[in-house]
């Protein structure tokens, strides 16, 4: 599988494996800090696991490889984790993925400045394409009650796309472990403002799924990915959990989405689909 494949399905598969993830949130029914302190604590076992098959007894050296550039990833990973919580708990879930599917221009003018990486005439108008079809998404939906949870959203949005490039630009540097410091900081946040620690079963259950499964998978890949495709692709490819996301929700809770949401989501689902089969015909 040539290199820049093996990006695009990776964040593929990562953006299916997350797309449930605010339909467990609104589910879950728990309190922001206790949101943010499962979110956090729990995934570090997932973490833990893939890094102890992965290193062996070199585990605890690769944390002191991350280097300054894992220390900065870890901080950036622990900031778009906890904004995600307070803005998915305080605006509208369509708000929250809207916002968040800027990432991919973050990503590219992120890659402009820092990488030297100039996207195509094509991925341009891809990106252009899937931002105009999150407007669409986004119409009538944002609210002056919702906007620090717009605020919070469009911190994740831009966390996420220098997180990306930072991937890429040290690509030599296995970043995972900064997954797993990012997790322990935001879960060192949440702590002393006090858990929820009696759960239902329900609740336990999906927490489970949630911060074992759903969490830490996806943003692992997502880790790994910009080392293959550059990060505004890896950025673009992600950005199809807005429309997935909202699909769960309505097939779930039975919230039927407006209709400008579905021709969004069309044209969303429409552009991205067709930036991977070209990009990968290309990279054949």
């Amino acid at each position: 599988m040539r290199t820049r494949n093996k990006g695009i399905i990776l964040s593929f598969i990562g953006v299916i494996i997350l797309s449930p993830d605010s339909l467990l949130i609104r589910l879950v029914d728990l309190d922001d800090f206790s949101l943010i302190f499962y979110r956090s604590a729990l995934p570090i076992v997932t973490i833990l696991i893939f890094l102890i098959y992965t290193y062996q007894k070199s585990f605890l050296k690769s944390f002191y490889l991350i280097g300054i550039p894992g220390i900065i990833y870890a901080i950036l990973y622990a900031i778009t984790h906890i904004c995600f919580v307070y803005s998915i708990q305080n605006t509208a879930v369509a708000n929250t993925l809207v916002l968040i599917a800027s990432a991919p221009i973050f990503a590219a003018l992120f890659s402009v400045f820092i990488l030297k990486e100039i996207p195509s005439v094509f991925t341009w108008i891809v990106i252009l394409i899937a931002m105009f079809a999150m407007i669409i998404i986004g119409v009538g939906s944002f609210t002056t009650t919702g906007l620090y949870g717009d605020l919070m959203a469009l911190i994740v949005a831009i966390g996420m796309g220098f997180s990306m490039v930072l991937v890429r630009l040290f690509k030599n540097k296995d970043l995972v472990p900064a997954c797993l410091l990012g997790c322990l900081i935001s879960a060192l946040y949440a702590l002393p403002f006090g858990i929820n620690f009696d759960l239902n079963n329900s609740q336990f259950i999906l927490i489970l799924i949630m911060c074992l499964i759903l969490l830490p998978i996806p943003f692992m890949i997502m880790t790994i990915s910009p080392k293959f495709s550059p990060a505004h692709e890896v950025a673009l490819i992600f950005l199809l959990e807005s429309v997935l996301g909202t699909t769960w929700v309505w097939f779930v809770i039975k919230e039927a989405p407006p209709l400008n949401t579905i021709i969004g989501g069309i044209l969303l689902l429409g552009s991205v689909t067709i930036f991977i089969y070209q990009t990968t015909k290309k990279s054949n």
